[in-house]
Parts: structure tokens; sequence; C-alpha cells
């Protein structure tokens, strides 16, 4: 009896993988644009299949698709369990236009997958925000954030951001890389897995965690006092006006900049640091 479920089971798993791969289809060329108002509320956006979204902020929900004629019923954007999703049906594997504008009332999460593109022209404003990136996400966004801002990026994903927030929490890994200009308060940093950030902008308060060949550059990131945690092997640049608090392993070179006063926890390995 066992032997013939287990036979089942490797019967069934061709037809499951197919089940799960999408079919494939190209734009006819015939660029066309529909629009429509989105009633259902919601407060977090997610947005999937190489999709390229322009946000706005606005006083009702609403949408303006333009696409390839014969995609334009390929394109989900429903809302379930107080999120607007935003996919294909299909695997798009070329169109001559693809591009939805999205004005929205109000928004807490966005998250995007599958090499998806979110951007905006004007300032888009929130009370909090997260932003979450996956399989080489993109966005170029200037935000206005009242209170928290955290934005999490992996897997090749990144892109711009400039933001004024209360307080701004920044989780890379894996090969994710991101330019972003900041005014905040407190300012929090984790990067891992060959992460690249490059910072500018001002801060009250700083504090950068890095290890596995992560690349930070905050020297244009004005901040008064910094506390720098890295077990890592690049080169890493902080700036701090009054206080900096390093503790480094392995074989980084800190390049410290704004004549703060240097605070060293630990030194081990070939680390150094450089005031300049």
């Amino acid at each position: 009896m066992k032997t013939l479920l287990l036979i089942l089971i490797i019967l069934m798993i061709p037809f499951q993988i197919k089940a799960q791969r999408k079919d494939k289809i190209k734009g006819d060329k015939q660029v066309v644009s529909t629009s429509g108002e989105i009633k259902e509320s919601f407060n977090k956006l997610e947005i999937s299949d190489n999709i390229t979204v322009e946000l706005q902020s606005a006083n009702r929900n609403s949408y303006v698709l333009t696409a390839d004629q014969n995609l334009l019923e390929e394109i989900e954007i429903e809302v379930r369990d107080e999120t607007l999703r935003v996919s294909t049906k299909s695997k798009i594997t070329g169109s001559k236009k693809l591009y939805l504008n999205l004005n929205i009332q109000h928004l807490n999460s966005l998250i995007l997958n599958d090499q998806a593109i979110v951007k905006n022209s004007s300032k888009f404003k929130a009370e909090k925000l997260s932003i979450v990136l996956n399989n080489s996400a993109k966005i170029e966004l200037d935000l206005d954030v009242q209170q928290n801002l955290e934005a999490y990026f992996s897997d090749n994903s990144g892109g711009k951001i400039d933001s004024d927030a209360g307080n701004i929490l920044i989780n890379m890994k894996n090969r994710s890389d991101l330019k972003a200009k900041f005014h905040t308060p407190n300012l929090k940093v984790n990067l891992e897995n060959s992460a690249d950030l490059k910072l500018d902008g001002s801060s009250n308060h700083a504090e950068y965690n890095l290890k596995d060949s992560s690349n930070l550059n905050a020297k244009k990131l004005k901040s008064q006092t910094a506390i720098l945690n890295s077990k890592n092997r690049s080169d890493i640049h902080v700036d701090a006006s009054k206080q900096i608090e390093i503790d480094a392993e392995g074989k980084s070179k800190i390049y410290v900049y704004g004549n703060p006063e240097i605070n060293v926890k630990g030194l081990t390995d070939k680390s150094r640091i450089i005031k300049r």
C-alpha cells in the first residue's frame, strides 16, 4: 500500500509542476488604455510579474492601465484580505507597453516580487510605510513618511529612495543594492551577503551593522552620532560630527568623516580605522 501511494505521488509531481507554470503570451503592439475605480478598501499593495507601476497620492483609489490590447485581460487588479494585488495571469514575453498608474488614498505596506517596478513622479505621503522587495524587483520613490519607514531588500532587488521619516530601518541582503537620501532623527541599517548601500542626507543618530562582504558608503549621510558593527571585508565610509563607536572584525578599512570622537569597542584581525 505504501509503495502504491509513493508511485502515485511521483506520478503527480509533473502535473503539479505543469499546473504552476504560466502560459506565455506576447503583446500585439496595439496600445490602449482602460481605467477604473477601486471601491474595496485596502492598506497594502502587492505587485508581481514584471509590471511597472506609478504611485500617486490621491483622494480616492483608482487606476489607469496602459498596455497592448490583447494584454489587458491578462492583468489582474483585485483586492483580497485588505491587500490590492496586481499580477498577470500569463507570462508576458514581450509588449510595446505595460504600465499601471495607481492613485491611492492610504498605504502602509508595499511588496514587490519578480522584477516588478514601482516609481512615482511626485512625493508620495504615508503615515507609516513598510517596503519589501524580492527577486530583482526595483523601486524609485520620493516619500514623505510621518512615522516609521522600514525597507527590506533581497535577491538582487534595489533602486533609489528619497525620504523624510520619523525613524528609518533598512535591511538588505543577497546582492541587493540601494541609493538613498534620508532625513531622519534615527537610522538603522543592516547589510549582509554582498548588499550595497550608498547614503546621502542627515540623521541625529545612525547605526550600521555589516557582514559578509557588504558595501556601505555613508560619507554623505551627515549624522551627529553613529555606531558601526562590522564583520566584513569591504571598505566602509561613515560620517559623524560628535561621536562614533566602532566594533570591527575582518579586513575592512573604515573611513571616518566629520572629525568625531572615536570610541573603539573592538578592532580585530586586519581591520583599520582611517580618519578623513
